[in-house]
């Protein structure tokens, strides 16, 4: 696959007139006075669910926690550098990271930024009380499983702070990718007397939180926008020279399109359907979405079936999907790991090592329905109209065409029944956590560029293993691969444990995702990265 990044300037974007509104330099929706502000504006799909770092379970969530978060390191596309800390130490045996925090950081309330709020930030994700989606990032910490099942106390972490400026973190193993974690919104620091002030209120609002990043959240009109503003107490404010950045909700992508040309969008996507007409002026980059079906393997759902799993996976043309769904905007896919994550050797990235189709590119109708009779004989039903199963999928136009073409696929291939219901994307989310579901489209966008961030959601008693897959021999690969010191050894691990869990049809692998972005022309240094996070104006500029 070939992945293209976007560059600091986007030149073949048409030129856009700033005109006032929301994000817009110069101008806002309420009539304040803004005049000669440098503000952007992007739209999302779906309004990020939260903006409470250690909640945090999505990519709109995630993008705009760098703006706002300061982790202990940041990743700046790919490039791993100081945030709060200036610097670190790693032991010799790769399993103690010793990070040495700036002098005179602070929140942006003017409160000192201390080694403690790290720690305690970090604690928060594993406490089973905080009930994090994502407390399974937690594992590789020392005791960090353990406490977040419940089995030992959250002051048993191995994270300390020595002093107010050195933060003392002990693995459980050694991995060479977790300064990338320590950018990552889960392990940003918290204030502690905020979280037990406000409970599960805790930044729900822009006065229920302080912020540590480069940005704060100075406003919040639920399902409309949320604006930030530079942190003036931020350590690196100098390099900040946007005032303002504003997520403009915007559920239909062909208003977005609309919003742009008259100004009052800055960055925004184009819909598949509107591809050739913007063909000219706009880039199209891969955001790192690998976009599958998750399958519900939980006690009592019809997709425990195995064989029922199988059919579903031949049934679906993936390249005439692609072509009717997305106008062939977006990329077939038959694997589940992302093919870009980093493979055992510099220069050669995992699909480039491990080349693998699980599954036909355009499907296989007789092996369907070969694997549809052996489900039905173990289910014993004769008729396969009998066997319904629920899409679970967000609300947006593309969400509901593309459910409509599977649902057509796989009714026609193997004549089981697809009910498409459609909900909120922040009701997806929570149905997904609660396993409320039979098959959910879904997808994930790598923590860190390894195939590790992939693998490890699916192990027995993952926080994140929504799905209830177990497989013994996935588990001892990928646990394995933890303490594995060869490079070649542990990737090789990793992806066999990928072709068990494909051979378990364990979900239903469907598209790499492409999106084409019409781009302000006049914004400069505005990135887009396929790792942890969609865009990146923290170091963004307006030409005069």
């Amino acid at each position: 696959m070939k992945k293209r990044v976007l560059a600091a300037l986007l030149t073949t974007a048409m030129t856009v007139t700033l005109l006032a509104g929301c994000g817009v330099p110069g101008g806002s929706d309420d009539g304040g006075d803004t005049e000669g502000l440098k503000r952007v504006t992007y739209s999302l799909r779906e309004e990020p669910p939260t903006l409470d770092p250690q909640l945090m379970n999505s990519i709109p969530s995630a993008t705009a926690a760098i703006h706002t978060c300061a982790g202990l390191t940041r990743n700046v596309e790919g490039e791993i550098r100081g945030d709060g800390a200036e610097d670190w130490d790693v032991s010799e045996d790769g399993l103690v990271y010793t990070f040495y925090l700036r002098d005179g950081l602070k929140w942006s309330d003017g409160e000192d930024l201390t080694a403690e709020d790290y720690v305690y930030g970090i604690q928060r994700l594993v406490n089973p009380e905080t009930a994090s989606g994502y407390s399974f990032l937690g594992a590789i910490l020392k005791n960090g499983d353990p406490i977040s099942k419940g089995e030992m106390d959250v002051s048993e972490l191995g994270v300390t702070a020595p002093d107010s400026s050195t933060v003392e973190i002990t693995l459980e193993h050694p991995a060479t990718y977790f300064t990338a974690m320590t950018a990552m919104a889960q392990f940003c620091p918290a204030r502690q007397d905020l979280v037990e002030e406000y409970g599960q209120d805790y930044a729900a609002d822009p006065d229920k939180a302080a912020y540590s990043g480069p940005f704060v959240v100075s406003e919040w009109k639920h399902g409309d926008e949320i604006v930030l503003a530079k942190n003036e107490e931020y350590w690196d404010k100098d390099s900040i020279k946007l005032d303002e950045i504003c997520l403009k909700t915007v559920a239909d992508a062909k208003t977005g399109v609309a919003m742009w040309e008259e100004g009052e969008l800055d960055i925004t996507d184009v819909p598949t359907e509107m591809t050739e007409q913007y063909a000219d002026n706009s880039e199209f980059v891969f955001d790192g979405a690998n976009d599958y079906l998750a399958l519900n393997m939980s006690e009592g759902r019809i997709l425990q079936n195995k064989n029922l799993r199988l059919a579903l996976n031949y049934a679906i043309n993936r390249q005439e999907y692609i072509d009717l769904a997305t106008n062939g905007v977006y990329e077939a896919n038959t694997r589940y790991v992302l093919p870009d994550v980093n493979g055992y050797e510099e220069g050669v990235n995992y699909g480039e090592a491990f080349p693998y189709e699980a599954f036909p590119v355009e499907g296989d109708a007789d092996k369907a329905n070969e694997y549809l009779n052996a489900a039905m004989t173990e289910l014993g039903v004769s008729d396969p109209a009998e066997i319904t199963i629920e899409l679970l999928t967000t609300d947006t136009d593309l969400a509901k065409k593309q459910a409509e073409v599977i649902q057509d696929q796989i009714q026609k291939a193997i004549g089981v029944t697809i009910e498409i219901r459609q909900v909120t994307y922040k009701q997806r989310l929570e149905m997904e956590e609660k396993k409320e579901f039979d098959m959910v489209f879904t997808g994930w966008v790598p923590d860190y560029p390894d195939a590790y961030s992939y693998l490890e959601l699916w192990l027995n008693g993952s926080s994140y293993n929504h799905t209830s897959y177990n497989n013994p021999s996935y588990d001892a690969l990928v646990i394995g691969s933890q303490t594995e010191t060869d490079p070649k050894a542990r990737a090789e691990m990793l992806f066999q444990a990928e072709q068990i869990f494909l051979e378990d049809a364990a979900v239903v692998p469907l598209q790499l995702r492409r999106i084409q972005l019409l781009v302000n022309e006049n914004i400069e240094n505005f990135n887009v990265y396929f790792v942890g996070y969609n865009y990146n104006l923290v170091y963004a500029d307006i030409k005069e």
